[in-house]
C-alpha cells in the first residue's frame, strides 16, 4: 500500500495531537495537526488531506462540521471520528455525516491504525469497482454499436429514445446480430444505468429450472431447494431483465410470464405469496413470432404484452459498408489480446471479407477475425490467409477437395493447366474483385496489361466457339 497518504489530524488536546501525530509518522504517513475546526477548515479547503481523524467536542466548529465542510469539496475523503463520550447517537451520527468509522478514547495504537487500513481498503474497492462499471458501461455502450449504414443509424436513434423509457421492447433479428448488445446499451444510456442487468436465454433451461431462474422457489419446493432463492427478475431491482430467445419459452411459463408482466410481481415455486419487481422488460428472438402466433405456437396475448417497442437488428449482410468498420474494431481488439503488433489486412482480403455474406453475421466475423489473427504468423492478413468457405463461397462446383480450382468441364475430366488458369482469373474477376480490374490484377499477381491480353484471349475463345 502506498505510505505516502496525508492525515489530518484535529483536536484541542495538544498531548493528543503530538501522540496521534508521531505515531502516524513513524507508519509513513505525512500528518499536519490543527487544535481547532476553523483552522482545519481553512486549511484543508487549500489542500485535502487523504484522511481525516478529528475529534467531536471542540470549541466552535465540532469535528462532524469539518468532515462535512471538507467533505464537500472532497467525496473520497476518510472520517475517522474520536470522542471521550461513548453513545449509540453519537455513532450512528457520526456515520450518517460519512464518517468511516468512530473510536472511543482512550483508544488503542493499533485500533486507530486498523481503523485507517480498513477505510483506505474499503475506498480502493469502491474505486475498482466505480472503474469496473465505467468498463462495463463503456463495453456495452452506443458508441460501442460500430456502424454507419443507414440501418444501423436508424436502429441507434430508435434506442436513444426508447433508453429512458420504461416500456417494454422486443428486439428481432437474426441470430448473431447483436441483439443482447443492443439490450445492454439501452440499459447502459437509460436512467437504470446504475441498476443491475440480468438476463437469461430461455432456450437454456429446462422449464422447470427456468421457471426457478425467473422466480424463484421456496426451500423444499422441490428436489434440490435446500434454500429459498430469489427470482432474477425481483434480483433485477430497479435495473433491466433480458429475455433471450423468447421464442424457446415453454407454453406453460408462457402463460406464468404473461401474468407476471402483467402484475409487475411474481409467484415463486412452492410460494403462496406473490412477490412484487421492479425492472424493466427486454427480450428477444431470431424467431417470427407473428408467425408462431398464427400457428398457435406463441400466445398471441404475451406477444402483444412484449411487442409493446419492436426494434429490429439487421443482417450484416444488410450493412455491407460497416464491415470495414467492424474489421478494423475486431483487429484492434484480439491483436491486444494476443499480445501481437496491431495486424493489418490487405486491399484484396478486405474485398473478400466485405463480399462474403456473413449468415452468422458479426458474430461470424468477430470469430473470423479471431482467427486470422491468432493463425496470421505475419502482420499482415492476405488472401491466403482467409478460410476457403469465405474465399470460395457457393463455389462448390469450382472448387475440388484440395481447393483446386476446376470448370464444369473439368468436372468430368482432367483440367488442363489453362482452363484452371481461366476459371481463376475469371473467378477473382468477378466474384473478388467485383469487375475492378485493376483490383482483379493485384489479387492475381499480375500487371493490368496480362489481365487485358487474357480477357481478350477469352473473349476470341468465345467467338470462335
Amino acid at each position: 500500500m502506498n505510505r505516502s497518504l496525508s492525515v489530518m489530524i484535529v483536536d484541542d488536546e495538544k498531548p493528543m495531537l503530538e501522540w496521534l501525530s508521531i505515531l502516524l509518522e513513524e507508519h509513513g504517513y505525512e500528518v499536519s495537526c490543527f487544535s481547532t475546526g476553523e483552522q482545519a477548515v481553512e486549511a484543508g479547503l487549500k489542500s485535502i488531506p487523504d484522511i481525516l481523524v478529528a475529534d467531536v467536542k471542540m470549541p466552535g466548529i465540532s469535528g462532524f462540521d469539518v468532515l462535512t465542510q471538507l467533505r464537500e469539496n472532497s467525496p473520497g475523503l476518510i472520517g475517522i471520528i474520536m470522542t471521550a463520550f461513548s453513545s449509540v447517537d453519537s455513532a450512528v451520527k457520526a456515520m450518517r455525516k460519512g464518517a468511516t468509522d468512530y473510536l472511543v478514547k482512550p483508544f488503542e495504537v493499533d485500533q486507530l491504525l486498523i481503523a485507517i487500513e480498513k477505510a483506505l481498503s474499503e475506498r480502493d474497492l469502491k474505486r475498482e469497482n466505480l472503474e469496473l462499471r465505467k468498463r462495463v458501461r463503456s463495453k456495452y455502450s452506443i458508441e460501442e454499436i460500430i456502424g454507419k449504414s443507414r440501418p444501423i443509424v436508424e436502429l441507434l436513434e430508435k434506442v436513444r429514445i426508447v433508453a429512458d423509457k420504461n416500456s417494454t421492447i422486443i428486439i428481432t433479428g437474426e441470430s448473431g446480430t447483436g441483439k443482447e448488445l443492443i439490450a445492454r446499451a439501452i440499459h447502459s444510456i437509460g436512467s437504470r444505468s446504475d441498476k443491475p442487468f440480468f438476463g437469461v436465454s430461455c432456450g437454456s433451461f429446462s422449464r422447470s429450472l427456468l421457471e426457478s431462474e425467473l422466480f424463484g422457489h421456496l426451500k423444499g419446493s422441490f428436489t434440490g431447494a435446500y434454500k429459498d432463492k430469489e427470482g432474477l427478475l425481483v434480483a433485477a431491482r430497479g435495473g433491466t431483465f433480458f429475455l433471450d430467445e423468447i421464442g424457446e419459452l415453454d407454453r406453460e411459463l408462457q402463460v406464468k410470464l404473461l401474468r407476471a408482466l402483467q402484475e409487475r410481481q411474481v409467484l415463486p415455486v412452492g410460494g403462496t405469496r406473490n412477490v412484487p419487481f421492479d425492472a424493466r422488460i427486454i427480450a428477444a428472438t431470431n424467431a417470427d413470432l407473428a408467425e408462431m402466433v398464427k400457428t398457435d405456437d406463441f400466445r398471441a396475448d404475451l406477444y402483444y404484452r412484449l411487442n409493446v417497442i419492436p426494434l429490429h437488428v439487421p443482417a450484416l449482410r444488410e450493412r455491407r459498408s460497416d464491415i470495414p468498420f467492424l474489421l478494423d474494431k475486431f483487429l484492434q481488439d484480439y491483436s491486444g489480446e494476443t499480445g501481437d503488433q496491431l495486424k493489418t489486412i490487405t486491399p484484396e482480403a478486405r474485398v473478400i471479407l466485405s463480399d462474403y455474406s456473413w449468415p452468422g453475421n458479426v458474430r461470424e466475423l468477430e470469430n473470423v477475425v479471431e482467427r486470422l489473427c491468432v493463425m496470421t504468423l505475419g502482420e499482415e492478413i492476405a488472401v491466403d490467409d482467409i478460410p476457403d468457405f469465405i474465399r470460395y463461397p457457393g463455389e462448390a462446383e469450382h472448387v475440388s477437395a484440395g481447393s483446386g480450382i476446376i470448370t464444369e468441364q473439368s468436372s468430368r475430366k482432367n483440367p488442363t493447366l489453362d482452363e484452371i488458369d481461366k476459371a481463376y482469373t475469371l473467378y477473382v474477376l468477378e466474384h473478388q474483385a467485383r469487375g475492378q480490374k485493376r483490383l482483379a490484377a493485384k489479387i492475381l499477381g499480375i500487371n493490368e496489361s496480362t489481365l487485358y491480353r487474357k480477357l481478350e484471349k477469352y473473349a476470341r475463345e468465345m467467338d470462335d466457339s
